[in-house]
């Protein structure tokens, strides 16, 4: 992104100051002085508020769903520590708080499998899928030890897409296969993955993904044979994602738009599921919904993919700077 920005600021002749450690983070300053901060992909786009409640999944989804927007079931839960301490210092607030007790009656109650992840969090990072009751109790014992809050949430069936949206448009349209690799018959699962970048084979979450289709790393999946490695889709994790901006409905592009704009964004991913999405009026669900959406990942892909980002981008910046590139 930052070699974009950089091309972009000198054809328009704008000064670009980058922090000279990383160059992750800086500023554009406009000709009339005025500076327009960035840091990685955030940028001086939507208001702080806004951007602090998509960080916050709960919140995020608690908003939605009243503003009668499709949004999975959930159950917001906190560690025992965290309890602890508004039990003495704000009992009236902790009373309306969850526990770990708490989500595993939610997870018999919706049914199994849920995904468990934490509330503020980006790339996928600890996102987990549980079947079982078993599974359920462990990982929410491992992640209540690193995470202050997590959201349990029932799985939705359907396509995995990210919505780009800015200033009431859609961008580009993804839709997220899971981090897989496609057996030949003749090398170990284990073997197969070593191709994948950015995949971590040791990540804990792969053997309880494998498990759950039959396999261990060392099978060797037959010639064809699709195998899941991760519960998620994230791109930074290693899925796949295909533009599909000219298959999904003008119905579910709408329904994007108007999430972006509810949540006072002017620049958005709309994170959803929808098991036809090319379909007008078909059912969908909110997953959540991200301030900053990166796509380095998506760039890395091919030729064709980087075009598409750089194009992105420079919609981006012509909004950030008030240019037009078009």
């Amino acid at each position: 992104m930052q070699r974009i920005l950089a091309g972009y600021c000198a054809r328009h002749g704008l000064p670009l100051i980058c922090d000279e450690s990383s160059g992750q983070a800086g500023f554009i300053q406009l000709e009339d002085g005025t500076r327009r901060f960035f840091r990685g992909s955030h940028f001086d786009l939507n208001p702080l508020g806004a951007a602090e409640i998509a960080d916050d999944k709960a919140y995020t989804l608690g908003f939605l769903k009243r503003d009668g927007y499709s949004v999975p079931d959930s159950l917001l839960i906190h560690a025992f520590d965290v309890l602890a301490g508004l039990r003495v210092q704000k009992p009236e607030i902790a009373e309306h708080m969850h526990s770990a007790e708490d989500a595993l009656q939610f997870a018999e109650n919706t049914g199994y499998p849920v995904f468990v992840k934490p509330n503020s969090g980006q790339e996928g990072e600890d996102v987990v899928r549980l079947d079982a009751r078993a599974n359920l109790e462990r990982a929410l014992t491992d992640l209540l030890m690193r995470h202050s809050s997590l959201l349990v949430q029932k799985a939705i069936p359907g396509s995995d897409l990210r919505i780009l949206v800015l200033d009431g448009e859609v961008l580009l349209a993804l839709h997220r296969q899971p981090v897989h690799v496609t057996g030949d018959g003749e090398r170990s699962v284990e073997e197969l993955a070593f191709s994948i970048t950015g995949i971590n084979f040791r990540d804990p979450r792969v053997e309880p993904e494998l498990t759950r289709q039959g396999l261990g790393p060392a099978s060797i999946p037959e010639e064809g044979q699709t195998v899941e490695l991760l519960p998620n889709k994230n791109l930074s994790a290693g899925a796949i994602a295909h533009d599909v901006t000219d298959q999904i409905s003008d119905d579910l592009k709408a329904t994007a738009i108007a999430i972006c704009k509810a949540l006072g964004h002017r620049y958005a991913g709309i994170d959803l599921i929808s098991e036809t999405p090319e379909q007008t009026g078909g059912s969908y669900a909110v997953l959540e919904v991200n301030a900053a959406p990166g796509l380095n990942r998506y760039a890395a892909q091919g030729e064709t993919e980087l075009q598409q980002v750089i194009e992105v981008y420079e919609r981006v910046f012509d909004a950030l700077t008030g240019h037009n590139s078009q």
